[in-house]
């Protein structure tokens, strides 16, 4: 058993090692799936806008740079509708200080409320440019219903915004702006990005070679908020774990865009943003960079931080917890069955004991008696005429006393193999206690030592109860045969009966050699005898045979003794009229 509980605990263990590694393993699979497939989806969301501007480039090229309001708003229709992400598109031209009057003028002609080129004041509040060689106003916007403070605003007066201008110009390819707050946006807490396609005068418009300034006719931009883009990125895509945006190409101070939390499904910007590289390691994140992924594009680069803490993915080792339940229940059914088989075997071991046991002892016991029956039927055969009348009469009563001996042994055998097998059936009557003790009293008589006596003391309202007499009979005869064979000679036997309301009680005192205190708590096992019996003829049965008879009736039997002191054995019974 020792052997199988070490290998059972040593096996459940590897096996749960081995299903927590490949949880992690699977889980951490799962995270990067996810992280990998959201920066995919982001990607591909911010590809398909630089490829809506670009279309608008070739609008330009196609119409040789001759766009009108009309033509531009009926040409981003369509891409507007397609992807919501996309806060406006807008057409900025670049107009000289000198064409600043005649371009203001235009504003004015089309009478939308605007008059002049405006720019952001250091107090918030937009108002007329202030002058500067020249001048990248946005001059078209659609959709024109929530961005109409942005017509006539020079784009060229916000450092950030005029830093990407000059990038787009100069590579002439697109260029996006770091972090900026919108002149059209309302919510305070959100952050937007502008990216800018240069258009070039006739003959260099081609891409991938260094602009100059002087044939720049304008600019075509898409307006986006941080919050639109990932949201419509994510709207069919199913994620779990919450995420930060940092752009890695902007100053330590301006990098972060937001954070998405998977509860609310949005974008939001916390009063403390955390800083980039702040993410938690765990096992889904072993190091900071197993937790990031980037974007390229519009020159600039973007980083995406995953939070493993989120919640999203669990990280708790179910699987791992129940192999090891399964396998210690696994272990302990084994034990249980080998605890049962081992006591089954102890039990065919003990049962093989007691039948050796039993057969010596009945050979013992049966052989004298049996041996004195012969005997003694062979010496009346013989001397039936030459002895007198008493003689025989002896021999006689020798034999019919040894006989009844070997029938309560048998008796008592009986008795125990029926308890044992479950089939001692309980079959009480009314009975008269008084009269039935009274009757073992004068059966035993012929087995007193010289000067012994058995006195009975009755202390009954009603001699009737309602007992097995078979067995009580079985408990009365052997508590009263021990106390005449271990009592010496000319000492008294008293059997006192008692009740009170619910119960029947017998108690057999004698004053014999008494029962060793490290005998007793064995006392009533089977053919078991105490160190001091001697010589003294017994087969072990007696009190084993009482202690079954009791709890057969549901009673409780009680022995006090002190060697060379005597013994008092009591016996309660329930007790019905």
């Amino acid at each position: 058993m020792g052997l199988a509980l070490g290998c059972g605990i040593v096996l459940s263990m590897m096996m749960a090692l081995w299903v927590n590694r490949w949880e992690q393993l699977s889980r951490r699979t799962q995270f990067q799936q996810q992280s990998n497939n959201l920066t995919t989806a982001l990607q591909r969301n911010l590809n398909r806008y630089t490829d809506v501007l670009l279309s608008i480039q070739d609008l330009y090229r196609v119409a040789d740079n001759q766009v009108t309001e009309a033509m531009f708003g009926r040409f981003v229709q369509r891409a507007l509708m397609v992807y919501p992400g996309i806060q406006a598109l807008e057409w900025a031209p670049r107009i000289d200080h000198g064409d600043r009057p005649q371009y203001e003028q235009h504003l004015t002609q089309l009478g939308r409320g605007t008059a002049t080129i405006t720019e952001r004041y250091a107090n918030g509040q937009l108002g007329p440019a202030t002058d500067r060689p020249d001048y990248i106003p946005v001059t078209y916007v659609e959709p024109w219903e929530g961005n109409e403070v942005a017509l006539g605003y020079d784009l060229a007066s916000d450092p950030i915004r005029r830093a990407a201008l000059d990038q787009a110009r100069d590579t002439g390819h697109l260029a996006a702006t770091g972090r900026i707050r919108l002149v059209q946006e309302t919510a305070a807490e959100q952050y937007s990005f502008l990216v800018f396609l240069p258009i070039f005068a006739e003959g260099n418009s081609a891409q991938g070679s260094p602009r100059s300034p002087d044939p720049l006719l304008g600019y075509v931009l898409g307006v986006f908020r941080v919050a639109d883009v990932v949201e419509e990125a994510l709207q069919d895509f199913s994620y779990t774990v919450d995420f930060r945006l940092y752009d890695l190409t902007g100053p330590p101070d301006q990098q972060f865009l937001g954070q998405y939390a998977t509860t609310s499904q949005q974008v939001s910007i916390p009063a403390n943003p955390a800083p980039l590289r702040s993410v938690s390691r765990s096992s889904l994140c072993p190091t900071v960079a197993a937790c990031r992924q980037t974007l390229t594009f519009a020159q600039r680069e973007w980083a995406i931080e995953f939070d493993p803490t989120s919640g999203g993915i669990a990280t708790f080792p179910w699987g791992a917890t129940s192999t090891l339940v399964l396998g210690l229940l696994l272990t302990g059914s084994l034990l249980l069955v080998l605890s049962r088989s081992q006591a089954e075997v102890e039990r065919t071991r003990e049962i093989s004991d007691l039948k050796l046991r039993f057969f010596s002892m009945a050979s013992h016991e049966m052989r004298t008696p049996l041996s004195i029956i012969l005997v003694s039927a062979q010496s009346l055969a013989a001397n039936h005429q030459t002895w007198s009348e008493g003689q025989r009469a002896k021999t006689i009563e020798r034999i019919q006393t040894i006989t009844k001996r070997m029938t309560q042994l048998l008796s008592d055998i009986l008795t125990l193999s029926r308890a044992e097998a479950n089939h001692l059936d309980l079959a009480p009557e009314i009975v008269d206690v008084t009269h039935l003790s009274k009757q073992l009293v004068d059966e035993l008589q012929p087995e007193l030592h010289p000067g012994q006596t058995i006195t009975v003391e009755a202390q009954l309202t009603s001699p009737q109860a309602y007992v097995d007499p078979k067995l009580v009979r079985s408990i009365l005869l052997n508590l009263l045969s021990n106390a005449i064979k271990y009592s010496p000679a000319h000492s008294p036997i008293c059997l006192h009966l008692s009740q009170t309301a619910k119960t029947l009680t017998f108690r057999v005192q004698d004053q014999g050699i008494g029962i060793p205190a490290i005998a007793q708590a064995r006392i009533c096992e089977t053919f078991y005898r105490g160190d001091n019996v001697g010589d003294i003829p017994g087969t072990g049965l007696g009190l084993a045979v009482v202690k079954t008879c009791v709890e057969r009736h549901q009673g409780n039997l009680s022995i006090h003794s002190q060697e060379h002191q005597g013994t008092t054995v009591t016996v309660c019974l329930p007790w019905v009229d």
